[in-house]
């Protein structure tokens, strides 16, 4: 501070126009006047250290301009590192929405490959003495209005209506294969296809989860088709359902009643009855 004043006074000093007068003064005599001006430095001096009003102002007011300067120096540089870490939250977030897209439409065909392929499984294949899903696809076609919707010159009434349920169902259009197979019962209840037709109502109530449905659908099929061709398949499925309801006591009951009442299933229904069983580990 006092350097800055002695620089200030000295300027002003120097700006004043030098008469004759001054210019004969001897060093002497400068050098009183330097001496006076140096003593009324360190008299200015002195007052703003002891607390000058003006000079605390002042300073004051200096220490606080510094204070707000250093904090928002200090928010500018907290906002630039919030907005930098938002941009990467936002390019992170932009790849995962692009990957889940990815994954939505992934899951979609999957979903509709799964859809297809369970059609398939419940069904077990296709029998050999019934047309395949091929030859179901090629010559029945879905029309326009949805009533009446497939139409095939080369079967009868009751086998066509079967046929259109088999192609829902294999196709794994499950809510349209249980429509076609109870307008199928309502119109053809007596026929040797009923049984059958009970049986995969069975099938689509497992597949929905609802095994107490399920199981109605299984004892229809056998109190009314007991020698149908799908009763033996329906007897292992009844136990199934039993199992899934969590009563396992009736799953091992039906099961050990099995060979008895159907000795010459297939292999491939005595083998569906015997993992059956290991599921409710039936004893032997």
């Amino acid at each position: 501070m006092r350097i800055l004043i002695l620089i200030f006074c000295t300027g002003c000093l120097l700006l004043v126009p030098l008469a004759p007068a001054v210019a004969a003064e001897s060093r002497k005599e400068l050098g009183l006047r330097l001496d006076a001006a140096m003593a009324r430095i360190m008299v200015l001096e002195d007052r703003m250290s002891t607390g000058d009003p003006a000079a605390v102002r002042l300073s004051q007011r200096l220490d606080g301009l510094e204070r707000q300067l250093r904090e928002q120096i200090g928010e500018n540089e907290r906002l630039r590192f919030e907005n930098a870490r938002h941009r990467g939250d936002i390019d992170g977030l932009r790849k995962e929405l692009d990957l889940l897209n990815a994954d939505v439409r992934s899951a979609r065909d999957e979903a509709a490959s799964a859809k297809r392929a369970v059609g398939g499984y419940i069904t077990g294949g296709v029998d050999e003495t019934t047309d395949t899903n091929e030859n179901i696809g090629s010559r029945i076609l879905p029309s326009d209005n949805g009533s009446q919707p497939y139409t095939d010159g080369g079967l009868a009434g009751a086998e066509q209506r079967f046929a259109e349920a088999r192609y829902f169902l294999e196709s794994g259009f499950f809510d349209e294969a249980y429509t076609s197979l109870t307008g199928f019962l309502g119109e053809y209840p007596g026929h040797d296809l009923a049984g059958e037709a009970l049986f995969w109502r069975g099938e689509i109530q497992m597949v929905r989860g609802n095994p107490v449905l399920a199981a109605e659908q299984y004892l229809a099929s056998l109190k009314q088709f007991r020698k149908g061709t799908r009763a033996p398949d329906a007897m292992v499925k009844l136990a199934a359902a039993f199992a899934a309801m969590g009563d396992l006591g009736e799953a091992c009951q039906t099961l050990k009643l099995f060979p008895k009442e159907y000795p010459k299933a297939s292999a491939a229904v005595r083998t569906k009855a015997d993992i059956e069983s290991r599921r409710a580990n039936c004893s032997p």
